[in-house]
């Protein structure tokens, strides 16, 4: 087996990127999820409800002390990073509260300007950032196929937003591996549970609205499975990719090796 794509966010909600390298540490993949958006009011801005934002391309530099937004238009915003000394805590879409502090500069107005609301970029200061539950996610490529071929059309898997594609054809493995150690790279992980889907996955990566019937596909062919330790209990929807803790930090190229290593 072997890293055949990375994924990571900048800011939550926005353009799914794919690294060819990134560094791996306890909380995950360094600078995903690491800002976010929210409304004037305070209230965290999620893809479910707002896809709107899903075309907003962030980038960092190798630095990661300048942010560059390319819009829809084509338009390029870069600023630096700084942000106010007065934290302030969200609702992470019910699953936590997340301490943040609004980026300074430019970004509100070009974020109003783009929403036609008041919109205000946050640094997420809380270990684990804006991530949903577990620092990293992963599936296979043999899940994908199959998620393919139940959809009758490729599936872009951006739609997934998961941190590592791993080349393995045998579909949904991975389902098999709860509780083992998988070595990625330099980075070990400990596997979890299930990833439970929300309609985010039919959504286009790169415009943002509803045009891929994938959820359908899921529903029809895998089992429902909860969000881990009791969050949202009540929550269950059907499971594609899987939830891992970082239990050794390290680089992840594509192309490296991955190995079930316990």
């Amino acid at each position: 087996m072997f890293v055949e794509k990375i994924g990571q966010v900048i800011v939550k909600a926005t353009q799914f990127l794919s690294p060819q390298q990134v560094e791996v540490v306890t909380d995950g993949i360094c600078n995903d999820r690491a800002f976010a958006l929210v409304e004037a009011d305070g209230r965290f801005i999620g893809s479910q409800q707002h896809s709107e934002f899903i075309p907003l391309r962030f980038t960092l530099n190798n630095e990661n002390s300048v942010l560059r937004l390319e819009l829809v238009d084509g338009q390029i915003v870069e600023g630096d990073v700084s942000h106010s000394k007065q934290p302030f805590s969200i609702n992470h879409a019910g699953l936590r509260s997340i301490e943040v502090a609004e980026v300074k500069g430019l970004w509100a107005k070009v974020l109003t300007e783009f929403a036609g609301r008041p919109i205000r970029l946050v640094k997420c200061l809380s270990v684990g950032r804006a991530i949903d539950v577990f620092p990293i996610t992963f599936f296979t490529t043999g899940s994908l196929r199959r998620l393919e071929r139940e959809v009758g059309a490729p599936v872009d898997p951006a739609r997934l937003r998961a941190g590592f594609i791993i080349s393995n054809e045998l579909e949904h493995e991975e389902d098999n591996w709860s509780g083992r150690h998988l070595r990625v790279g330099s980075v070990v992980l400990r596997i979890r549970t299930g990833v439970p889907r929300c309609q985010v996955v039919g959504f286009n990566p790169k415009k943002g609205q509803s045009d891929q019937e994938v959820m359908k596909a899921l529903i029809k062919y895998r089992e429902k499975v909860n969000l881990p330790d009791g969050l949202l209990p009540d929550y269950a929807t059907p499971g594609f990719a899987t939830y891992a803790e970082v239990i050794q930090e390290g680089t992840v190229t594509v192309g490296d090796t991955v190995e079930l290593v316990a």
